[in-house]
């Protein structure tokens, strides 16, 4: 049987290649397999989402002039008012109010009076006290002849009484008696004066707060009459209404607010480390009926995060419209960029992983090497890194498995940095 050199030669260079197959194959089996992307120059992309709810930028609240009970209703929350359009009526005791004021009329009617016959008696006795003194006034009239009779009898016996005393007439007691019952005629009055001018300054003060009590009873009534129907001030819709038929409002008591205009505001929230959203940046709103753009009025921090004001103006929208709201910012700049899933961290700081290429075993093979770097911002896909990078190597996107530095890698996608 003669050998076949050529088929021996061609089986043992088969069995030589399925060899070294099946041996890189084992060499590469327990490799982590990894996705590698190149660092690149760009502009970050700042990309948030959130919701809010609109409601009226603009809102007027109608207040109950004054207290009563609500009538008839002819609105309800939602409904579009014109301006003058009846809102409800008010129910109130304007019989009852009438009355008092009648009675407080009468009141003061009579307190001026009693003032006017107070003063009156003061006079009298004022002008029959000066005859004590050989006044003799022009009386107005005869009571204050009679006190001045009667003050002018008594001082007439005292003096009579002084001159039998110097005569041995009378005794000492009865002198003094005499002068006793003239000093009490003459206290008599001067307390009654006393008394009396308290009298007046107390009925004037009674008199003043029932003059500021029927001014303020007037106005009430005016007002009942005037407020018995409310009506909307200006176009809108009402928004919240506390007006209930039956219900009893104090005065200044909210009854009603009505969303006024075309502006509306959208609250909604970002998160704490959002450092892109600021005052005057426009965003989009977004739901099934519509696409609007917003403006950013305010961002206010919160415990744990941050809320934004929109600013939107439309006459479509509807107050309690629900939107979905995109926030997008594109840096001016252009930076460094790496994807965001490529960077890892440990106690020693951020670094990269790098992919390089040496001689191995089975031949090349690729491997990965520590690049330490610093990061700057970061948008929802890149990271800038401000200082470590000098070159676009690749560097490593994802893995499989568990990385470390001088590790050899199966590079999943080589044909985009490496030639075959």
């Amino acid at each position: 049987m003669r050998i076949n050199k050529k088929r021996i030669t061609i089986l043992i260079i088969v069995i030589f290649v399925l060899l070294v197959f099946f041996s890189r194959t084992v060499y590469t089996y327990n490799m982590p397999r990894i996705t590698g992307v190149r660092p690149q120059r760009g502009a970050l992309n700042k990309l948030e989402m959130s919701s809010g709810i609109a409601k009226w930028a603009d809102i007027e609240n109608i207040f109950a002039p004054v207290s009563g009970i609500v009538g008839r209703v002819y609105v309800r929350e939602g409904d579009r008012v014109e301006e003058g359009q009846v809102l409800f009526e008010m129910e109130f005791n304007i019989q009852a109010a009438d009355r008092r004021l009648s009675e407080i009329e009468n009141n003061i009617i009579k307190m001026e009076s009693d003032i006017i016959s107070l003063s009156n008696r003061l006079k009298i006795i004022q002008e029959g006290l000066a005859a004590r003194n050989g006044i003799v006034p022009d009386y107005s009239s005869p009571d204050a002849g009679l006190i001045v009779m009667e003050i002018n009898k008594a001082f007439t016996a005292l003096q009579d009484a002084r001159t039998q005393i110097g005569f041995g007439m009378i005794s000492g007691n009865e002198l003094v008696n005499i002068e006793n019952n003239f000093r009490a005629l003459i206290y008599k009055y001067e307390a009654e004066i006393n008394s009396i001018e308290y009298s007046i300054a107390h009925k004037k003060i009674d008199l003043h707060i029932l003059t500021l009590t029927r001014d303020a009873s007037a106005e009430t009534l005016a007002d009942y009459r005037n407020n018995a129907v409310i009506r909307a001030p200006m176009d809108g819709v009402i928004q919240d209404i506390f007006a209930e038929r039956g219900k009893y409002f104090n005065e200044n008591a909210l009854l009603v607010s009505i969303g006024i205009g075309n502006d509306f505001i959208v609250e909604c929230n970002i998160s704490l480390d959002n450092n892109f959203v600021n005052p005057g940046d426009t965003c989009q709103l977004v739901n099934s009926n519509r696409v609007i753009n917003g403006n950013v009025t305010r961002v206010r921090p919160r415990s744990d995060g941050k809320t934004a004001v929109i600013s939107i103006t439309s006459g479509d929208i509807s107050d309690g419209e629900t939107f979905n709201i995109t926030f997008e910012k594109r840096s001016g700049a252009s930076f460094t960029l790496v994807p965001n899933r490529a960077i890892n961290k440990d106690n020693d700081g951020y670094f990269l992983y790098q992919i390089k290429r040496r001689n191995g075993f089975m031949g090349q093979e690729y491997y990965i090497d520590r690049l330490n770097i610093f990061i700057g911002d970061s948008d929802h896909q890149n990271t800038v890194v401000s200082r470590g990078i000098t070159f676009f190597e690749p560097i490593v996107l994802v893995s499989d498995k568990s990385l470390a530095a001088g590790m050899s890698v199966t590079l999943k996608n080589a044909e985009d940095f490496f030639e075959n």
